[in-house]
């Protein structure tokens, strides 16, 4: 689903923005934007969030943050 994703596009570099629920989307979503004639340079800056754990931490990341 990409309906989380934001692109934008400048001087034929593509950036790429928001979440999705796997890495494989992440990296399909850079395939897709890769793929389009005259894309020179894509910029992924997408995050995996699983579903559910919007905001949530873990206790190891929470031992990491004290």
């Amino acid at each position: 689903d990409a309906s989380e994703i934001d692109v934008k596009v400048s001087d034929c570099e593509v950036t790429l923005a928001g979440t999705v629920d796997s890495r494989e989307a992440k990296h399909r979503a850079e395939d897709c934007a890769e793929s389009v004639s005259g894309v020179r340079n894509v910029q992924n800056n997408i995050r995996v969030q699983q579903s559910g754990t919007a905001g949530a931490m873990t206790s190891k990341q929470a031992k990491i943050r004290t």
